[in-house]
């Protein structure tokens, strides 16, 4: 039940101007290319007049069309080569492993951090969230003397503890991961299997997904003992089999089951989700943000027991498949304007809702889950100047107005073949680019980067400049090294050894930035990043990145 405490919107696009701003991706790019010019080193400007660069290369088809209008909007010039190394900007949907071996840090921007799998596969973020959990509790537990001399309840400890974002919204409970996502279970280790199937009953639905696929691609739902029993004989017979022992590589992908919300809010009797972004506009120091999307609806009725995919996942994948999506897509997609005045009228009073709850309690609640997770990847993300990540974000309302993240994923369908999103898509991605340029400039000059001259829709949730030694003169320095959150080792533990890879200890050498008169200045190293996985309950198989991104094409949730 929500509050009837009025609040005002955190965030709301506004009604004003908007059809303005997002309707053209090439006409919202030239104001702000006037404004951005300026943060352009003396060189780059003068190639803008020449016909002679900058390059940009676009890998795919996701959101092309926009990308390549934002950029052919300041003068740069698109090349078709994969392999030429001269550009500015490099935008693919699929992660090339020499992409980041050939990258020029304080030269170039490339979309995507190398990494991105702890956020945006599912194994990847209940690892991640599992041992933020864990490490945030064992950091933060309070001791039995001062519990008793305090005379407070030993559950609060955690309860008390707080973070502050630099966005819309103070001081923060750091959430428990049960708070925001849904019981999850890998087949891929035997006890977490065999306690799933221990406890399955045919009173609750499961919902069973690949690790890293997407557009709805490998799910099933388990509702009867028949079904678990099937699944516990494929799983078994994959993991006795010695030609998948011998070569682990060749073997499906990893599978979760997680506990199927089976409650969801529904508008006008169809189930739907939300989809937000995370931004992470530059890496050296972190600048995070928020943005809205919109919801994505099915086109059935929601029905609990139906066999029928398409009406329990509402991507466009699968209301594609219906033949009555090109009569009725339009109703598959709503704004959030939408999806906020359809709860003030049909829920405000009868649940005792704030006014415009979309875009206050759950617009905060989003910031706050997108928020933990970010820090629960926080020091394990490869990082460098250049680097920039967009990352679709899917929430799911219970009938209770619980707010669940379902997944992240990575490359977001940024197609537009509705008219919600001819005026969604095109804002998020030129705003995403504003801002990957414009901090890249600030961070390569020292210069701060409050206030943002591109920041228009997008919320700020966490400002690294914080993480920074101050350097003599006002510019900044290294990265801090991150708190050590972790428990100490076992006596006698192995140190785990450094990360393998795209900006770990076996990668080239980061070359020096370039400054703002064209010489080279050194960077110091960032702190040493712990293994990815490490703490969790067992290490994630970890495939070559061009293998797993080869079996990942595709638009995330599209």
């Amino acid at each position: 039940m929500g509050s009837s405490q009025e609040e005002q919107p955190l965030h709301r696009p506004s009604q004003s101007g908007q059809d303005a701003d997002l309707l053209d991706a090439a006409d919202t790019a030239r104001p702000q290319a006037s404004l951005l010019e300026r943060h352009l080193p003396e060189g780059e400007r003068q190639l803008h007049g020449s016909g002679q660069g900058p390059y940009f290369y676009i890998g795919g088809t996701n959101g092309a069309s926009i990308i390549s209008s934002y950029c052919k909007g300041k003068g740069w010039q698109r090349i078709e080569d994969s392999r030429r190394e001269d550009y500015k900007l490099k935008w693919c949907e699929v992660k090339c492993r020499d992409s980041y071996y050939s990258f020029r840090e304080g030269e170039q921007l490339l979309y995507q951090l190398p990494n991105n799998k702890l956020l945006t596969t599912k194994i990847g973020l209940l690892s991640a969230l599992r041992e933020y959990s864990r490490v945030v509790s064992r950091t933060h537990k309070t001791s039995p003397c001062a519990q008793a001399k305090s005379r407070k309840d030993t559950t609060s400890a955690l309860e008390e503890l707080t973070w502050t974002s630099p966005g819309c919204f103070g001081p923060q409970r750091v959430l428990k991961m049960e708070e925001f996502f849904p019981e999850t279970y890998r087949l891929d280790i035997r006890d977490e299997r065999e306690a799933f199937f221990t406890l399955f009953d045919e009173n609750q639905t499961w919902i069973c997904k690949p690790t890293a696929s997407n557009q709805g691609k490998g799910i099933f739902l388990l509702r009867n003992q028949e079904e678990v029993a099937a699944l516990q004989v494929k799983t078994q017979s994959i993991e006795d089999d010695p030609i998948y022992r011998k070569m682990p590589f060749r073997a499906p992908q990893a599978r979760v089951v997680q506990r199927y919300i089976q409650n969801p809010l529904l508008l006008d009797g169809k189930k739907f989700d939300v989809r937000s972004y995370l931004l992470i506009a530059c890496a050296t120091p972190y600048m995070v943000f928020f943005g809205h999307g919109y919801a994505r609806l099915t086109l059935s009725l929601y029905d609990p027991h139906s066999s029928d995919l398409s009406g329990h996942l509402t991507n466009q994948f699968m209301q594609k498949k219906s033949p009555l999506y090109m009569l009725l897509k339009e109703d598959t997609v709503w704004s959030m304007d939408h999806l906020n005045r359809y709860i003030n009228d049909k829920f405000r009073k009868t649940k005792g809702l704030p006014r415009d709850w979309v875009f206050t309690t759950f617009t905060k609640r989003m910031q706050q889950i997108m928020a933990h997770c970010f820090q629960a990847v926080k020091s394990k993300l490869q990082c460098k100047l250049g680097y920039f990540d967009l990352i679709g974000c899917d929430f799911l309302i219970d009938e209770n107005f619980k707010v669940w993240l379902l997944e992240m994923n990575s490359n977001p369908a940024l197609h537009t073949n509705c008219e919600v999103l001819k005026e969604v898509i095109p804002g998020v991605v030129t705003e995403t680019l504003d801002l990957a340029l414009e901090t890249f400039q600030k961070s390569l000059r020292g210069q701060k980067m409050l206030p943002l001259l591109s920041q228009r829709h997008f919320v700020l949730l966490h400002d690294g400049e914080a993480d920074l030694w101050p350097r003599p003169g006002g510019s900044r320095g290294a990265l801090r090294p991150p708190p050590p959150l972790r428990a100490a080792p076992r006596p006698g533990a192995r140190t785990p050894a450094p990360p393998r890879g795209p900006g770990g200890a076996h990668a080239r050498p980061r070359p020096p930035g370039r400054g703002p008169d064209g010489s080279t200045q050194s960077r110091e190293p960032g702190a040493e990043r712990p293994r990815e996985g490490a703490g969790g309950p067992a290490r994630e198989p970890s495939p070559g990145l061009a293998e797993e991104e080869r079996k990942n094409a595709g638009h995330r949730g599209s």
